[in-house]
């Protein structure tokens, strides 16, 4: 399709075929507004004692979020135990999934808008830093 609206030295009918490519750009959620990125920690609530920095990034793209989750934090986790640590805002959950990080043998997930994590040890909060879990997410809502 992409040969069919390039245009040739000499085009007669140069505007239908730009016009075609107008519409699909608009099938495909339009123009994107330059993929204008919003930051926030707006809607965060820790959970269960845990405490630390988390700050989530999105952008719109047609009826799509791209977004990107961040969180040093720190608290405490039983052993062989899901615990859940924050929630985030709806208007950024992933919708219908669960997704899964492994950092340092622990699993940290997100379902919903609950962010938690299980470890085979128990995690204790540290004296000497600013946090003991660190996690990332990257997910399409």
């Amino acid at each position: 399709m992409a040969d069919e609206l390039k245009m040739e030295h000499g085009e007669g009918l140069w505007q239908d075929k730009y016009n075609r490519l107008v519409d699909t750009v608009e099938k495909m959620g339009g123009v994107v507004d330059k993929l204008h990125w919003t930051t926030s920690d707006d809607g965060v609530v820790f959970l269960n004692g845990w405490k630390g920095q988390l700050s989530y990034v999105y952008t719109q793209i047609g009826d799509k979020k791209l977004v990107n989750v961040r969180g040093a934090v720190k608290g405490n986790a039983p052993a062989g135990k899901f615990t859940d640590i924050l929630t985030i805002p709806d208007n950024v959950m992933p919708r219908g999934r669960m997704i899964q990080c492994h950092w340092w043998n622990n699993a940290i997930q997100i379902t919903n808008n609950t962010i938690g994590v299980y470890s085979p040890d128990a995690i204790k909060e540290s004296t000497t830093n600013d946090w003991n879990l660190v996690f990332e997410f990257t997910y399409v809502c």
